[in-house]
């Protein structure tokens, strides 16, 4: 597993939150030596992985530790996510024989991660499970936190192939979880834009559900596109797939790069499939909340 493999690429996006590389190493330490006074939380970060939850949290000390809290809290919450992240697990081949849903592993000269998802064969059967979405968006997170640098996300969508009986399976329960607790309450993650392509009518029942989950300022960010034509003029060329008549690699090949990924790191996953926080053992409780059990109420999710 990667240790600061890529110190410097975290200076630059530091320096827009008043920080800087080596500041961010320090507080990572200092991140490090507060997790060890405190006995209900597991300790499976290293230093890279906590100089990412201080970028996503605008490197505020005291953010992120309420966030690196609610990352391990909050996996009761979702048991149906968060303990469903091992690869090997049925789910998540099903899901990978359907569709494409990779990251692209260069960054942006912005220093954005792009991810892609297209169905395999231009169709979805009608078992295709959504929930299988935000599952093997967690196990990317978790990659992502542990060798990227995590500044801020692009994510394109081909919707192409969705039918109303697929588009009635994103709930609202199923939408909260993935928007609501895992990009707000765990990840905080910054979203520069979402670009869907190929929506059918259908679709548009679950675009509004997940705007309605959103502050006026991200739903702007969701760009709704007739085909993948235009993918070449917003995104560059040597970073969008073949598939979307890009110069990049195949879709093909960026999953074979992130299976291989997976492998490498399923001790970590099968290790994550089961943590689980003691709450005997929590020096200070949590603020009462019924639903979440997590620090704090929740609006609508802000991300800059």
């Amino acid at each position: 597993m990667s240790n600061d493999k890529t110190p410097d690429l975290f200076d630059k996006p530091a320096r827009q939150f008043n920080s800087n590389g080596k500041l961010l190493t320090e507080d990572a330490i200092r991140l490090k030596k507060w997790l060890e006074t405190q006995p209900h939380l597991p300790k499976m970060l290293d230093t890279h992985a906590l100089k990412n939850f201080l970028l996503l949290n605008k490197c505020s000390f005291e953010i992120t530790k309420q966030k690196i809290d609610n990352y391990y809290s909050v996996r009761a919450k979702v048991p149906d996510i968060a303990f469903k992240i091992n690869p090997k697990r049925p789910c998540h081949q099903e899901f990978n024989d359907m569709v494409y849903f990779v990251d692209y592993p260069q960054l942006t000269d912005e220093m954005y991660k792009i991810t892609y998802f297209k169905a395999k064969g231009g169709f979805l059967p009608d078992n295709y499970e959504p929930i299988n979405i935000p599952r093997k968006y967690f196990i990317m997170q978790e990659l992502k936190l542990r060798y990227d640098v995590m500044h801020g996300d692009i994510l394109v969508f081909d919707c192409k192939g969705h039918t109303l009986n697929i588009a009635l399976k994103v709930t609202p329960v199923l939408a909260y979880k993935t928007i609501v607790l895992l990009y707000q309450q765990v990840f905080s993650i910054r979203i520069k834009a979402v670009h869907l392509i190929n929506m059918p009518p259908v679709l548009k029942i679950v675009l509004n559900l997940v705007k309605s989950l959103l502050s006026p300022k991200l739903a702007a960010r969701i760009y709704v596109h007739a085909d993948e034509n235009i993918l070449t003029k917003l995104i560059p060329l040597n970073l969008l797939p073949v598939d979307f008549g890009g110069e990049g690699l195949s879709l093909e090949e960026l999953e074979g790069i992130l299976k291989a990924r997976c492998a490498e790191n399923q001790e970590l996953f099968e290790r994550l499939g089961e943590i689980k926080v003691d709450e005997n053992l929590r020096p200070e409780k949590l603020e009462d909340d019924d639903t979440l059990g997590v620090y704090g109420s929740f609006k609508k999710l802000e991300i800059d």
